[in-house]
């Protein structure tokens, strides 16, 4: 990691800041080293609305699918207590159809599992709940990398029947509250708190709804997308799952997180992705994450360095080869 301050204007050149196209007013960043207060750099405005505020290290951004490293760590810290096996067949721990009851989370966890990304949304969270486990997954996908957000989801909510509580509560009761992440939870209110818009303004979204239709459709609460937080307390969060320092993420818990799973390209683990050459470059012994709303997490185990990046950019198909760019730029500039 870099001893000397970030040059500000290296980061900002890397971010591709000022947006010319207007697709991205804001950004928060944190770097540092894990167990270390980290070095923080905002700036922009929470939307492209000239009457926004301007962001600051306080504002809370849409994480996107980097939603699903909370979910993982979940996972991984059940696991070592005994609380849940993940490779037992999820049918041995909550009722699903036969088509579904072989499964696995560890499948769920590191898109594994066959199940398609996509299911009919529903007016109402039981319905889509209901849509959600009346899926199939495809036979001829399963063992083999198939991105799906459905996992991340149908294990949250499978996780919402073995305990009873709704998994923002099991989030809360896990990892949130014992960190002292107060600045980072789901169902952010909008009118009191500080918030950047995650998408663009003709979309007609307001600060706090979350952008991810899944996650949206189960009233903001999934384990795929749907948590807010600032870039200090994603550092926070990465600093005890590289360390365990705090007594929260156990050593078991760690090696789960951070072995990969799938033998493919991307050396797939439960939650993070190692190896991730089109989006960080030479970094690419770093896992990574990132997000639909422009969100990127990474993390050295070696090093412990973490690097975490925050936009309001989305990676839709008109900005996907910027952002692909925008993702390598930010890791080579963070991380020297």
């Amino acid at each position: 990691m870099q001893e000397k301050a970030l040059s500000t204007a290296k980061l900002l050149d890397s971010l591709n800041w000022p947006d010319p196209q207007s697709r991205f007013s804001g950004y928060s960043v944190a770097i540092g080293i894990s167990g270390a207060s980290p070095e923080l750099v905002s700036g922009g405005l929470t939307s492209p609305k000239l009457d926004s505020k301007t962001v600051d290290t306080n504002t809370r951004f849409d994480l996107a699918s980097i939603t699903k490293l909370y979910t993982a760590t979940v996972a991984a810290i059940l696991s070592a207590r005994g609380d849940l096996d993940l490779d037992a067949s999820i049918g041995s721990w909550m009722k699903v159809s036969k088509d579904l009851e072989s499964l696995t989370s560890t499948e769920l966890l590191t898109h594994t599992s066959g199940l398609p990304d996509v299911w009919q949304e529903q007016p109402s969270r039981q319905q889509t709940i209901d849509s959600l486990f009346s899926l199939k997954p495809k036979i001829e996908q399963r063992g083999s990398m198939l991105y799906s957000c459905t996992g991340y989801s149908l294990f949250s909510i499978g996780l919402e029947k073995k305990f009873g509580k709704r998994f923002d509560e099991i989030l809360q009761q896990l990892v949130i509250g014992p960190l002292g992440l107060s600045e980072t939870g789901y169902l952010p209110a909008s009118h009191t708190q500080n918030i950047a818009v995650s998408c663009e303004p003709s979309e007609g979204f307001e600060a706090g709804v979350v952008h991810d239709p899944r996650a949206r459709h189960l009233d903001g609460v999934s384990g795929n997308a749907g948590l807010y937080g600032t870039a200090a307390d994603l550092h926070k969060f990465f600093s005890e799952v590289l360390t365990g320092n705090a007594g929260v993420v156990a050593d078991a818990a760690r090696e789960i997180l951070f072995t990969p799973v799938v033998d493919d390209e991307w050396e797939q683990c439960v939650g993070f992705r190692h190896n991730d050459i089109q989006r960080l470059g030479k970094n690419k012994h770093f896992f990574s994450h990132t997000g639909f709303t422009g969100t990127l997490a990474m993390v050295d185990p070696a090093s412990k360095q973490i690097a975490v990046m925050l936009t309001n950019r989305l990676v839709c198909e008109t900005t996907r080869e910027q952002m692909a760019s925008v993702y390598q730029g930010f890791s080579e500039t963070a991380v020297a």
